[in-house]
């Protein structure tokens, strides 16, 4: 049994597909089934059925998927812990990204990381948040920013920041809309996020809270769309409040006078990878451009 055997495993597993899985692991779908053929015939049981739909987990491949997680998990540690001993941060980290990078402190943390972890290569991935935690958990991302709340368990969660939000208009609206109920706000056309966007979920709250049904002329899952769409004069929209400041100082925009709820961001990661020096790293620089409590912390800071 090898390594490479166990890898290819947990990631057919994940993809319940061949085809998926051979991309993820660069290699072809051929070579994938010899790993699995290896790997089922050097453990003398079945791991997967094959079916139309893909390849589905045996009872006994569902037992030994934790244990070939672990094993791989271990393994990796050993080589990161043995690389941290020598002084040597080591690895790529693939961080999904939620919005702009401006906003996420991310160009001067890349400036610092370049000079404190020489040897730890960032990759930023633009996405959503509820795909950043999936993919985290797949295993596609090793960590990433994300708007709102999560309750998986298997994820370790660093809340960095409290993000003020603020409701946006066209200028030409700024009379109508600045002292405006939120009756009167729900009844002027909104630029909405998606269902899938934790924006979407606090204005909706906001307005269920209020008894009202805001019109909602156009859905768009983009920020920079919603800027440009509220920029053309199209509708209201919920934005950070450091894009609502932008928009007024711009002269496109007017705010609305009353406050609505913030929202949470946060980082994610694998809890059983926390220990990783790579991971310990990036933890390491984020406290420096966030305020991250001390008791937030993965441990002992990685020297």
């Amino acid at each position: 049994m090898e390594l490479n055997q166990l890898k290819t495993f947990i990631t057919v597993a994940e993809e319940q597909h061949l085809t998926r899985a051979a991309e993820r692991l660069f290699t072809s779908q051929p070579a994938v089934s010899a790993q699995l053929k290896a790997l089922e015939e050097s453990l003398g049981v079945v791991l997967f059925d094959r079916t139309p739909k893909g390849m589905k987990l045996t009872p006994s491949g569902e037992k030994l998927l934790i244990q070939a997680q672990a094993a791989l998990d271990a393994a990796n540690l050993v080589v990161s812990q043995a690389k941290a001993i020598k002084g040597e941060v080591m690895g790529r980290l693939s961080v999904g990204v939620n919005s702009d990078l401006a906003f996420l402190k991310l160009p001067e943390l890349l400036a610092d990381a370049s000079q404190a972890y020489p040897g730890v290569q960032l990759s930023f991935i633009h996405s959503m948040s509820p795909d950043i935690l999936l993919d985290i958990r797949k295993g596609k991302l090793d960590t990433g920013f994300f708007f709102g709340s999560s309750t998986t368990t298997d994820l370790h969660v660093l809340q960095i920041a409290d993000i003020k939000t603020a409701i946006v208009a066209p200028k030409v609206w700024e009379q109508k809309i600045k002292c405006a109920s939120v009756a009167e706000l729900g009844a002027l056309p909104w630029v909405y996020t998606t269902e899938r966007c934790p924006f979407y979920h606090l204005t909706e709250t906001m307005f269920r809270d209020a008894g009202v049904e805001p019109s909602k002329a156009v859905f768009v899952d983009n920020e920079e769309s919603i800027r440009q769409l509220v920029k053309s004069g199209l509708g209201v929209a919920l934005l950070r409040l450091d894009d609502a400041e932008q928009a007024e100082t711009e002269g496109w925009g007017a705010c609305w006078g009353g406050t609505p709820p913030p929202i949470s961001l946060s980082v994610a990661m694998q809890q059983r990878r926390v220990q990783e020096p790579v991971l310990q790293a990036w933890v390491d620089e984020l406290s420096k451009f966030w305020e991250i409590p001390e008791s937030e912390l993965l441990g002992k800071k990685v020297s």
